[in-house]
Order: C-alpha cells, then structure tokens, then sequence
C-alpha cells in the first residue's frame, strides 16, 4: 500500500506569498470608490479656478447670506396705461339727479326736494347713455364730472336747479387679468386710486398654494418678470400698482434644494419656507454621519452675480467661468469651528442650490485596512490547501 503524499512546506509559503503579492498589487492598480470629491478635492478645484471658493465667515453673511431673488420693481411702467378716469365702452355708471324745489321731475314721493337714483346705467357700444327726461348723451371718453354737467345741461328749463352725481360702478376698460393658481381666476377691476398686485391677488381669491412655493409672473406689453408670492408680501418694492391690461399668472413651483454626501438621508427637499438657513437644511437630512463625514468640509454649491461677490472684495472674477447664470461659487462651512454654527444659521438657501458634506480622509483608510484584510484571510485560506 502506497504512503499518502506530504506537502512540501516551501510550496505554502508560494502560494501565501503569490496571493499577497496579488493583493498588494492589486490595492496599488485599484482606486477605491467615492461617492463624490473630498476636502481636499473641493479645494483644489478653487485653486485651479474652476470656481470662486469662499470660506463663510461673518463678513460672506453680512454680503452674500440673503440669496438674490427675483422682483417685479424692475418691469418698466407704462404711462398710457394708467386706471383711467374717463368712462369707457360697457362701464357701469351709478346716476343721482337731485332737484332744489318740491314737485320737480326728479323730487321724493313725500313731496318735497330729493332726488332719483340709476344705479346700472351702461355705456352701450355707442359710448352713450340714456335717462329719463335727459334723452342720451354722449358720455365715452368723458370723466365723471364732465357727465354731470352734460346731465345739468340737459335739464335746463326741465327740473328745478338740478344737479348730478356720477360714479364708476363697474369699469370695463381699467381691467387686469390674473389667472393660474387662484381662487376666482377672471378679470379684475381696478379702483380709479390704482390697485397693487397684492389686492388683485386677494380680491381675486387668493393663492391656492402657500406664499412661498407661489409665483407670481406679470405680463405688460409683452414684457414680463416673476417673483414668489412671498416677496410681493414682504417687500413693497414687489408690490408694484397695476395698469389696465396687465396680465398676472401665479403658478405653484417650490423651490428645492439637494443635499448628498456624508449625511443620513441625501436626496433633493423643498425649502420649508422663505428663510431657510444651511444649518436647518442640514440638520433636516438627519444631519452629518458621524463615522463618515468631514466636518469640515460642508459646501455650497451656487451660482451668484459679479456684482454681488464683488461686495466682499472679490475683484479677480474674469479669471473666473462666466455663465448665463452667473459664476460657479463654492462656499465652505468649517463646522469644527463652533462660530460656523451660528454662520449656518443665518446663511439661507435659496432655489436650485446644491449642499455636499465630504467625507473623511478617515473612510478611504479604513476601506483600504478592509481590502488588505481581505487578501491577508485570503492568503491564509491559499496557505492551508
């Protein structure tokens, strides 16, 4: 009967060290996986002015912390087409004839002095009215008190010292239009005192949707401009008076915000309200992973104007991209600083922002120690066979 072979020790140890020898080769051709840039890579991008990098300290706050939103103060008013005072086509007029003697045409029925009142009397297509005893009258294109003395005029030598009253009830041609989004969408009539945006909006029903998710676009000869609901409530300089054919849609568009990296639910959010700080947002992910993030490497991701990065001295920006929308900026938040912490509370997000919490150098390492404990339990398993 044959002896069963032996191994030959040295033969463990090639196969042991062919293995490892794989591995280390293998860890050194290898790069490991990230889920996007680190500290260091965010960083270098600003040295290489792929971006404007700024670290936010309190001055980046005081300039940069209230993001620019769009108004409708800038949309150009047009003279001509102011409310006008003068009646038009399909206006509505509320007519009162007084008389100063007993037993004239238009006295009450005890008797004594008064008057009558016509409380719907309509233009018709002509641009004339008719009334009792007076006949019609040419009244498109006159103002109010021009109507009353053409009503006085016509009575003369009919009623006793007559006088008349005129108002607007209902104008047909100092109308806008507001649609979209609202409670009552139709046309809305201004007052001759010339009504704001905001109490078109109100009298019309009001928004179907909260301020902030709301916006609000006008069209005026054939120019138009938006902002959100809240910044026409909260800043007069949007709140801007209306003329006759001005045009206002409010659609519902929240403005959102992404948020990934090393926190615990990365994903895309909508800003909770108008004033809605980088630390809230943060936080509203879970906040950052411990084990895993770097804190201090928390950016933000937006593109400004020159104008406004020129406020904190930045005058080198044509070294910069220039975009329609403006220049890549980068903002770093360094959370291990504690003041950052009250910095982030006061620098708000605004639409299409893009937060990213880098993670540690720490993670990488320890996916490397992983690998090569890997190949290690693998090179033993080699040894025993």
């Amino acid at each position: 009967m044959q002896a069963p072979a032996t191994c030959d020790p040295a033969i463990h140890v090639v196969r042991r060290r062919a293995v490892l020898a794989g591995g280390v080769a293998l860890l050194a051709a290898c790069s490991l996986p990230r889920q996007g840039p680190d500290t260091a890579g965010v960083l270098s991008g600003g040295e290489a002015r792929d971006y404007i990098l700024l670290d936010v300290d309190a001055a980046v706050v005081q300039h940069l912390g209230i993001p620019h939103r769009n108004g409708l103060a800038a949309i150009p008013a047009s003279a001509t087409a102011q409310p006008s005072q003068a009646v038009g086509l399909g206006d509505v007029l509320n007519v009162r004839v007084l008389e100063a003697g007993a037993g004239g045409l238009f006295a009450t029925g005890n008797g004594g002095a008064g008057g009558t009142d016509f409380p719907a009397v309509v233009v018709d297509r002509s641009g004339r009215i008719s009334l009792p005893y007076v006949g019609e009258i040419e009244v498109a294109g006159n103002t109010p008190s021009e109507i009353q003395q053409k009503i006085v005029e016509k009575l003369a030598g009919k009623a006793i010292e007559p006088q008349a009253l005129v108002n607007i009830v209902r104008s047909e041609n100092n109308r806008v239009t507001v649609a979209g989004e609202v409670g009552s969408p139709g046309a809305y009539a201004l007052s001759l005192h010339g009504d704001r945006i905001s109490q078109a909006i109100a009298g019309s029903g009001g928004s179907r949707h909260a301020a902030h998710e709301t916006l609000v676009t006008l069209v005026r000869n054939s120019r138009t401009a938006s902002a959100y609901l809240s910044d026409i409530l909260l800043k007069p300089g949007n709140d801007i008076k209306l003329q006759r054919d001005d045009l206002i849609v409010l659609t519902r568009e929240p403005q959102r915000y992404t948020l990934s990296g090393a926190v615990a639910r990365p994903g895309t959010f909508a800003l909770e309200t108008t004033d809605y700080s980088v630390l809230e947002a943060v936080s509203a992910s879970g906040g950052p992973i411990d084990a895993r993030a770097d804190a201090t490497g928390v950016f933000l991701f937006r593109y400004e104007s020159a104008a406004r990065l020129r406020t904190v001295g930045r005058n080198d920006l044509a070294a910069y991209p220039q975009t329609a929308r403006g220049i890549p900026t980068v903002y770093r938040f360094d959370m291990k600083n504690p003041t950052t912490q009250f910095l982030a509370q006061s620098f708000l997000l605004s639409d299409n922002d893009a937060l990213y919490v880098t993670n540690a150098e720490s993670v990488q390492l320890s996916k490397l120690m992983s690998i090569f404990n890997s190949v290690v339990a693998t090179a033993n398993r080699a040894q025993d066979l």
